[in-house]
């Protein structure tokens, strides 16, 4: 979901070190159930797990996001909120227990910083842009730190990629107080770092393939590669609807319009097993996918009515889609030489400020109609 926090948090470190460690077997138990939306079932097992192998570096970050993502499925996203606070609460004074007592182990530190820097995640919801960069640099200095003297543990490269590259696509004085702490703002650094961790890792390619996934589909507009990584995805994990959500996407931008068609029915069936308020805020998603299939193929009545219906009952927590569904809209309306709707669709676009590539597109056809530039 493009609110779905693991996907595209700060400083997700993804079960990286620990292969052999006891209760791992359990520990991917956990995982799967989470990446299954079994949350309940999740939460239940890694806290099992938790008890039994507290010495397993992975398994109190993994408890908290599967706490969070619990709250998000059952509560709603504010109490979400107060759910992540109190779980990294409890688990960064174990991690610095064991920091203490085990000093060599660089995985106890690495994820001290993960759910230091977890918290930059919150303020990413709120589009407290500056926030993210100062709770992210709580945890970026110390996974900077452990990746500096064990560079070889490839999963680290995610968070500090992630950092590159969002600190880069900010303003002027974002990316300032950034390297002030030594971030450095760069798009394409950012990049690189993060397609190694996806190479190269050995549980992180998980994450920052789906992270690149989305930088490729609505940030750098680079579908072709959006497509061949959320094909991987799918082949690998095909019982995740983020997966699948990712996968009809490429497909569409890719213009292979009857397999994204056959995708997203298949998206919309497994939505329908989720809990209530995830159903609610996947389904206005899976709208703006189905009037985005429709303009491709030239259907504009049937993508104006499905737009219009994803704006209406958008309940996502991250409003990706909602800008591009006013986008889409706009461009309808510029079709349909209905020029002052299409200026107001362009407007709620870009007062989103969610840094995607709506937000880009947004401005040049509120400078110039959809309907010249494609002349």
């Amino acid at each position: 979901m493009w609110n779905k926090p693991i996907y595209i948090s700060f400083f997700i470190l993804c079960f990286s070190f620990a292969s052999d460690r006891p209760g791992n077997d359990r520990l991917w138990e956990g995982i799967n159930a989470f990446y299954s939306y079994n949350f309940d079932e999740s939460v239940n097992i890694l806290s099992e797990v938790k008890v039994n192998h507290p010495e397993h570096p992975t398994v109190h970050f993994t408890w908290a996001v599967s706490k969070w993502l619990r709250a998000q499925a059952y509560d709603g996203i504010d109490a979400s909120y107060d759910t992540l606070y109190k779980a990294l609460d409890t688990i960064i004074p174990v991690y610095e227990h064991y920091i203490k007592t085990i000093p060599d182990e660089p995985e106890y530190r690495l994820y001290d910083a993960a759910s230091k820097g977890l918290k930059a995640r919150i303020h990413l919801g709120r589009k407290e842009w500056l926030n993210v960069i100062l709770e992210g640099i709580n945890g970026y200095t110390g996974v900077f730190t452990v990746h500096k003297n064990n560079p070889e543990l490839y999963d680290s490269y995610f968070p500090l990629g992630i950092l590159n590259y969002y600190s880069g696509n900010m303003s002027g004085f974002v990316r300032f107080m950034s390297s002030l702490v030594g971030i450095q703002a760069d798009k394409d650094l950012g990049l690189r770092l993060i397609n190694i961790a996806s190479k190269k890792g050995e549980f992180a390619w998980i994450e920052s393939s789906q992270v690149l996934v989305f930088i490729y589909l609505w940030m750098d507009s680079d579908f072709i590669k959006a497509l061949e990584i959320s094909q991987l995805l799918v082949d690998k994990i095909p019982d995740s609807i983020y997966n699948q959500h990712l996968l009809t996407e490429s497909l569409i931008r890719n213009n292979k319009l009857n397999f994204a068609k056959k995708n997203l029915k298949k998206t919309y069936i497994m939505v329908e097993n989720v809990p209530p308020l995830l159903k609610k805020s996947w389904i206005p998603t899976l709208n703006y996918q189905e009037a985005l299939l429709a303009f491709y193929n030239h259907d504009f009545n049937r993508a104006m009515m499905l737009s219009t219906m994803s704006i209406e009952n958008f309940k996502a927590e991250l409003d990706t889609p909602l800008g591009f569904s006013y986008l889409l809209r706009g461009m309808i309306y510029d079709l349909m030489g209905e020029r002052k709707n299409a200026v107001a669709d362009y407007r709620s676009a870009i007062n989103l400020d969610n840094h995607t590539r709506a937000i880009i597109d947004a401005k040049q056809y509120l400078n110039r109609p959809y309907v010249d530039s494609i002349k």
